[in-house]
């Protein structure tokens, strides 16, 4: 068991906060490594995915408390059992390493729509080996890392080849051709008067924040201010102050203001991301599709209420049932809100039907965790994986431009109110796995 927590613990640190991408590999190899020699293969995968996930996913319970976390990281835990069971019976590490990328493919799905936060590839955006993902996905990035695993998990003449040869090729894969034109933004991370589970409490505090760090913005600099998720969650249609204010600021910047917005459908709640044209009317809303489970909605209320008295607290949302696109300087642009960045056919979706790309989210829940620059990295991978640029605005941080090769351009620091300019390239181009998948 020592080895499997050595495992686990390399396997961890490839993701943020640490994020060294190579010791994935070292802990995915002493853990099949150590499938080898168990007698108990089954109850040793279940011990590695339940450590690894509880240490990666440990800001999943800062405010919610300890329970949720641990059964979060034991469902997650529950699909590398079938990794053991394989070996147990086939005696194969590549069966058990192909069963291994099956379930991170099925766990991404399955179930609420799935989770794959703690994919392998995640942890890979320092890797040479990224420009895979726009051959073959992510789950080619995470096999690619497999495979390397594999080979060290016996130190031969000829694995140390190989594995000099995958190493090569991974320098040798090409980079995403850039786009041409440019749109100007400026991203607005207002902060929050407080963090936590209770900063929508104080929604009006929340949207005075942004309002308040936009006024400095110099009018006609601009194609489109970006707000986060959440900036204004009082519905401005029902709200005549707070319409009031956006067209105000809209008017006297002369730019349009592209914001998340909780805004209220007859059936409940929607996550929405609004443009607002200059003169501050609705120009167009995309509605979040890929709703958050256990954060805007409750699956299985009556069992989650015994988990969390929280669960009592949250109303669930009406998820959207179309792709809408912004045009902003003459461009597609395609919002993707927070969790949707995990969940491959949507980003995806959004991807081909735009030039550009920006993730609205709100980070206010998980203040103070690693949870804001593990995300970063998924949004970088699929910066790489669709040939985008991204811009990421987050409520408190990390705020982020990133080239359509997964580079950071500029960032913020958490917890503070800044404003982050930048231009986003255009692009038309579609990577191999988008034109493969469409």
């Amino acid at each position: 068991m020592v080895k499997i927590l050595l495992a686990a613990f390399l396997a961890s640190a490839a993701f943020e906060p640490i994020g060294i991408w190579y010791l994935a590999i070292f802990g995915f190899a002493i853990y099949l490594r150590t499938l080898r020699v168990s007698s108990r293969p089954i109850l040793h995968s279940l011990a590695f995915g339940f450590i690894l996930n509880s240490i990666v996913l440990y800001w999943s319970g800062k405010y919610v408390g300890a329970l949720p976390w641990l059964a979060l990281s034991i469902l997650q835990a529950l699909f590398y059992l079938p990794v053991g069971w394989i070996y147990r019976r086939t005696h194969s590490l590549i069966l058990s390493a192909i069963t291994l990328l099956l379930m991170e493919e099925f766990r991404s799905r399955f179930p609420f729509g799935g989770f794959g936060w703690t994919r392998i590839a995640f942890s890979q955006v320092e890797s040479p080996a990224l420009p895979i993902v726009a051959i073959g996905g992510v789950l080619a990035l995470s096999a690619f890392t497999l495979i390397f695993a594999l080979l060290l998990t016996q130190i031969r003449v000829k694995n140390m080849a190989a594995v000099l040869a995958l190493f090569i090729i991974a320098l040798l894969l090409p980079m995403n051709p850039k786009g041409s034109g440019e749109i100007k933004l400026i991203g607005i991370q207002g902060n929050t008067p407080q963090v936590g589970l209770d900063f929508n409490s104080r929604a009006k505090a929340v949207f005075d924040l942004h309002r308040d760090a936009t006024k400095s913005v110099a009018p006609l600099t601009y194609d489109a201010i970006v707000w986060p998720e959440n900036a204004i969650d009082i519905d401005p249609r029902l709200h005549s102050d707070v319409r009031a204010d956006i067209s105000k600021l809209t008017n006297s910047l002369k730019t349009p203001i592209v914001s998340g917005v909780v805004q209220q459908d007859t059936k409940g709640p929607q996550n929405a991301s609004i443009m607002f044209s200059r003169e501050g009317a609705f120009k167009s809303t995309y509605i979040k599709r890929g709703l958050t489970p256990f954060g805007e909605y409750i699956p299985l209320r009556k069992i989650s209420q015994q988990l969390s008295p929280l669960a009592k607290s949250v109303n669930d949302f009406i998820p959207g049932e179309k792709r809408v696109t912004h045009s902003i300087a003459g461009f597609k642009v395609g919002p993707i809100i927070c969790y949707e960045i995990i969940l491959d056919d949507l980003v995806r979706d959004m991807a081909t039907n735009s030039q550009a790309l920006i993730v609205q989210t709100n980070s206010a829940t998980f203040a103070g965790t690693p949870e804001s620059a593990q995300q970063l990295a998924i949004s970088r991978i699929r910066a790489m994986e669709h040939s985008r640029y991204i811009l990421s605005v987050s409520t408190v941080g990390i705020s982020a431009f990133i080239d359509n090769n997964g580079r950071v351009l500029s960032k913020t620091v958490e917890n503070t109110q800044e404003s982050l300019a930048g231009v986003l390239v255009p692009n038309n181009y579609r990577t191999l796995i988008n034109r493969a998948l469409s």
